[in-house]
Parts: C-alpha cells; sequence; structure tokens
C-alpha cells in the first residue's frame, strides 16, 4: 500500500505552498498525484506536467522537459521550481540535470531523481527535503522556537491539526518557527532559525541535515493523539528549550463527562489500526485512553493481503485507516474512521475540528462514537 518514492517527493514540494512541482512523468502519475492532493483544498493546484506520451518514451523525453520547463516559468509567478522526475524517465535514461542546466529561467529550481521503484514514500519524501534544504540559509536563532517536520498538504485533518498544534505551543511560549512540509518558500529558506526542529514520524535525514550543516537540534516525538500524547508532547518540547510549563493544566474533562455513558459502553472494543507514523500515537490514544482492544495494528508497509486477512479472523468492530479501507469495511460491515492519507471519499475544511491536541481529543472521540452509532453491533465469536 505504499505509494513509492514519486508520491513521497511529490508530497514534500507541493508544501511549499508558493512554489510549483514539476512533474517529468506521463499523465496518469501526473493526475494520481492531484488527485489525492486536491480533495480539501481544490484551488491549490500548483502542479505541471511534461505529459509524456509514447513518442517520449521511445526517443526520450529531455525536449518536452525542457519546453515544460520555459512554459512553467513563464506561466508561474513563483519562487521555486521543483521538478520531481519518475520512473518514465529513469528507465530510458533522461539527463534532467543537463536540460535544466541548458535553460535560463527566473526562479530557483530544484529537482530529484524519484522513480517510484527507487524506494519508498517515506524515503522520496525524505530524500525531496533533503534537496530542497540547499535552500536553506544561515539565520540568527530566534529564541523558544521550533520548526514542525512530518506535515504533508495532503495529510488528513493538516491544517486543523497544525492550528491546534500551533495553539498549544504558542499558549506554552514556543513560537512556530517554519511547518515543514506546509511552508512558504520563505519560511522554508529561513528554518534554521529555529532553536529546535521537532519531528514527527518522518524527516529525520532532514534534521540530520540541518544539525551537521546549521547546528539545529532535533527532537523526535509522536504525533499528539488524545490527552496523555497531547501533554507528553508538549512537555517534552518545553523541557528541550528548557521553558518550565505543564500542559496538563490545559486538561479539560467537561466534554467527555457529557458522554461517559457511550464511553462506557464502548470500553473493551475490539479494534484494528493500520497507517503511517500516526498509526502507532493513535493506538496508544485508543488503548490508554478509550480503552479498546487492539486486535491488528499495521503499518503500510506490511503485506496488505496478510492485514486483510488477520482483520478478518479478529473480532475487529471499528478499522481505522484511510479511504483504501473502505472495501474492507463494507464487506465486514464495521465502520471505517479515516485519519491517515489518502483520503479521497472525505473532506476537512473546518479548521477547529482537528485531530492532534487536547481539542482534537475531544473531536476524534466524537467522530468515533458518530460511527459506531450508525452501525448494528458485531457479533462476537
Amino acid at each position: 500500500m505504499d505509494g513509492g518514492k514519486f508520491f513521497g517527493a511529490f508530497r514534500a514540494c507541493s508544501g511549499i505552498k508558493d512554489a510549483v512541482t514539476l512533474t517529468h512523468v506521463p499523465v496518469g502519475c501526473n493526475w494520481g498525484a492531484a488527485m489525492f492532493k486536491s480533495t480539501s483544498n481544490q484551488p491549490d493546484i500548483r502542479q505541471a506536467c511534461t505529459v509524456m506520451h509514447e513518442r517520449e518514451i521511445v526517443f526520450g523525453g529531455e525536449e518536452a522537459l525542457r519546453e515544460a520547463l520555459v512554459r512553467a516559468d513563464t506561466l508561474y509567478n513563483t519562487p521555486l521550481l521543483a521538478v520531481v522526475a519518475g520512473d518514465a524517465p529513469a528507465i530510458i535514461g533522461d539527463d534532467v540535470e543537463a536540460v535544466i542546466d541548458s535553460v535560463a529561467l527566473n526562479k530557483e529550481v530544484v529537482w530529484m531523481d524519484a522513480a517510484g521503484f527507487k524506494g519508498t514514500m517515506r524515503e522520496g519524501y525524505e530524500d525531496a527535503l533533503v534537496h530542497l534544504a540547499r535552500l536553506m540559509e544561515e539565520r540568527n536563532v530566534i529564541k523558544n522556537s521550533v520548526n514542525l517536520i512530518g506535515f504533508c498538504p495532503d495529510d488528513f485533518k493538516v491544517d486543523a491539526d497544525i492550528k491546534e498544534i500551533t495553539r498549544l505551543l504558542n499558549h506554552a511560549g514556543v513560537k512556530v518557527n517554519c511547518v515543514i512540509s506546509n511552508c512558504s518558500f520563505d519560511e522554508f529558506v529561513n528554518a534554521p532559525a529555529a532553536e529546535l526542529n521537532v519531528v514527527m514520524g518522518q524527516g529525520t535525514e532532514l534534521v540530520e541535515h540541518m544539525k551537521k550543516d546549521f547546528g539545529v537540534p532535533y527532537l523526535e516525538v509522536g504525533y499528539p493523539y488524545g490527552l496523555e500524547g497531547t501533554k507528553e508532547f508538549t512537555n517534552t518540547i518545553c523541557e528541550h528549550l528548557g521553558i518550565g510549563y505543564d500542559a496538563e493544566q490545559e486538561f479539560d474533562l467537561e466534554h467527555f463527562k457529557r458522554i461517559y455513558l457511550y464511553l462506557h459502553e464502548l470500553y473493551g472494543t475490539p479494534v484494528s489500526v493500520i497507517g503511517d507514523f500516526h498509526a502507532e500515537p493513535m493506538t496508544g490514544f485508543l488503548d490508554s485512553e478509550l480503552g479498546f482492544d487492539i486486535e491488528v495494528l499495521a503499518s503500510l508497509e506490511d503485506d496488505y493481503f496478510i492485514f486483510q486477512q488477520n482483520v478478518r479472523d479478529s473480532n475487529t468492530t471499528i478499522l481505522f485507516g484511510s479511504s483504501f479501507e473502505r472495501n474492507i469495511t463494507e464487506e465486514l460491515k464495521i465502520p471505517l474512521v479515516r485519519f491517515i492519507y489518502p483520503v479521497f471519499d472525505h473532506v476537512c475544511v473546518y479548521e477547529d475540528a482537528p485531530y492532534a491536541g487536547f481539542r482534537g481529543a475531544v473531536y476524534l472521540t466524537e467522530t468515533i462514537l458518530n460511527a459506531v452509532m450508525g452501525f448494528e453491533t458485531k457479533e462476537i465469536k
């Protein structure tokens, strides 16, 4: 179920909000990346394509790339053009770098070899950020500031989650310098001004690069799901910055008291979870705070058919995953709670309804309860 290196690189590059991503691929690959990205932000189309056809596959795509570079440079008033070369140019041997060097352009150009068969989606994301990091510049350090690293613009609930996480950190006296990869070009270039890099699941190669080149230390933390997960997330960052703060003072159980009976009845519910680096923090919340019984926990890199069979053989009554799990939940007649990429059959446009943070714990619990109420109880074997 992994999207391959191309999707990872595309997701990292498209997170620079005022940049254009030029994909050097056949139109189908370009369409797939665009479809997943535009579900919840349809005006945000900053994407061009060389549209490789049979002619380019046979005779080479370098001329198509050259023409696309010139057109993109003319059409888009942006500071950065990120060129992501996929499978076809890698197979036929297009010299992408030579083509870029042969064209005089009015904007920064960064390119990467992101053939899907050359690595995982995680590896594509990591590699793309390191390529983009060549644009970063030395800056004076801003005290008590952090970069948040690991986001993608097409993550489910990404804008709402960033808003809530930023609120939490600001309340604790921490300034968010840059959110990678969901930021402007200038914010990305100025990322070395942060006192600390905070990595959530992916972006570890970038922070190693920034530590070596700019001396920015980093901290790896879990995604802040639930009350305890959010408390640990916030307190750990504050501790590393030397800020005396305890996030537990923000705990507010009133919302949970209103639905106490529902939560009591769901205690011990058997559930399964599949996902990327979000999966384990989500599992921690479901297990330790809602009291669910975790039947199956799977990574996107696991064998998907084995995962499906394990779910069928279990007592799972709720499945947590992406839109790709819709088929098995319909087969088993159980609710699906979507929380990870890709989600293309739901939208999330309201930025005050996160899944992360203290407010996210309330909204996520509400989502789970509402998902359960529409289904009949599955008989336990």
